[in-house]
């Protein structure tokens, strides 16, 4: 199994910590906590009213864009999961449960962005139906943190941690942990950061391989000095720049939490807690608590999540001609324009499924288009010069 994403929480802080009051650590901790599950919240709400309003639903009806709200609901369960582990966790059955909860919010969300991620190079270089693929990827997902949690969960490794004073892994051999930890989280996240990076690797692939040996090139191209891989990725930055920041963003949360994961089960042997575990816990704990509100920005910025909001501001602007309005900015916009002598539109550019659209017979067909679509290249009136969105999506 993109998301990318740890599961289960670290060792919380000392249960001391709450007394007098509310230490610097956890006020840290609600710092990040009440913006992510905010910032989440409002989307989810913006998201909803724009899929329900016709003038900018067509803008969200994409696959990469179902699979992000699901995320999205999956890290808000998790926060509020998060925050009762963190500061009113205590003994008894109720614990385990949390835990599960929690692990399984977080494997799920890791799972969508995974499945962004591969979505993307298997609808445009090998020419799979994004939509077909849609219910497999929930599927699966659902299917493998659903058996995780509940293999944990039934093994009586989740509950009470008398060390951390929190729910989490627990067990008096501290190599059961570590194998639990690893066969029910850390395997998963790392393997979906790697499913993310690989796919970002065969896009930049797909971009500049197709740009350097277009197929069934026009003739009108001859005379078209070729560019060199470095120019063409320097052309296409944009693109590349909305593609990976999502693996960017899971790899470095993935591997710091299971850096922190590890050394706090190694030293978790002891019956106390040390400072240094103290400390690895709260940065495990910061982490976890930061991880939506870093999502939720980057979801922000969805480019058909902006278009979606210009055309409710402006619904008697023409939707055709507002998407294709060049509007460098929060969406970091992937428009690029090309002169007149540099387009052609073919039929076949287009996919039978009506799931994708190939526009990089001329300038790199990088994008999954929703079923209800607008072209790749249009003509920029008063110009002479064409335009291409060739993403829409990560």
């Amino acid at each position: 199994m993109p998301s990318s994403t740890p599961t289960t929480i670290s060792l919380a802080l000392d249960s001391r910590s709450w007394s007098p009051g509310p230490p610097m650590s956890n006020q840290v901790l609600l710092g990040l906590i009440i913006p992510g599950g905010g910032l989440t919240t409002v989307l989810l709400g913006l998201y909803g009213y724009a899929a329900w309003k016709p003038v900018s639903r067509r803008y969200l009806d994409r696959v990469s864009f179902r699979l992000l709200t699901y995320a999205l609901v999956a890290h808000l369960c998790f926060e509020i999961i998060f925050t009762i582990i963190v500061f009113t966790a205590h003994p008894g059955r109720q614990c385990a449960l949390q835990s599960f909860f929690s692990n399984f919010s977080l494997l799920f969300s890791a799972g969508m962005f995974f499945s962004i991620a591969v979505n993307l190079p298997l609808v445009l270089a090998f020419n799979v139906n994004g939509q077909k693929m849609e219910k497999y990827y929930v599927g699966g997902i659902t299917l493998i943190a659903l058996v995780s949690s509940l293999a944990a969960y039934a093994s009586g490794i989740l509950g009470w941690d008398d060390v951390g004073k929190t729910c989490w892994f627990h067990s008096k051999d501290p190599l059961a942990t570590l194998h639990w930890l690893i066969g029910t989280q850390t395997v998963w996240i790392l393997l979906a950061s790697l499913g993310e990076v690989i796919a970002f690797i065969v896009i930049i692939g797909y971009i500049v391989v197709y740009k350097l040996v277009a197929k069934d090139t026009p003739s009108s191209y001859a005379s078209t000095p070729s560019l060199s891989p470095g120019s063409t990725i320097l052309r296409f930055r944009n693109i590349i720049l909305r593609i990976g920041l999502y693996p960017l963003v899971s790899c470095i949360f993935n591997i710091s939490v299971t850096a922190i994961e590890f050394s706090s089960v190694q030293i978790g042997q002891e019956t106390v807690a040390t400072s240094q575990q103290k400390r690895l816990n709260f940065a495990g704990l910061a982490i976890y608590a930061g991880r939506p509100l870093i999502y939720g920005l980057l979801a922000a910025t969805d480019p058909s999540f902006i278009r979606a909001l210009r055309a409710l501001r402006h619904p008697e602007t023409d939707p055709e001609t507002l998407s294709q309005i060049p509007t460098p900015g929060l969406e970091m916009s992937t428009i690029i324009y090309l002169p007149q002598d540099e387009f052609s539109i073919s039929d076949q550019d287009k996919d039978k499924d009506d799931t994708a659209e190939s526009s990089l017979e001329t300038q790199g067909r990088v994008e999954e288009i929703p079923a209800i679509s607008t072209p790749d290249i249009n003509p920029e009136p008063g110009t002479g010069a064409a335009l291409i969105d060739v993403m829409q999506h990560i």
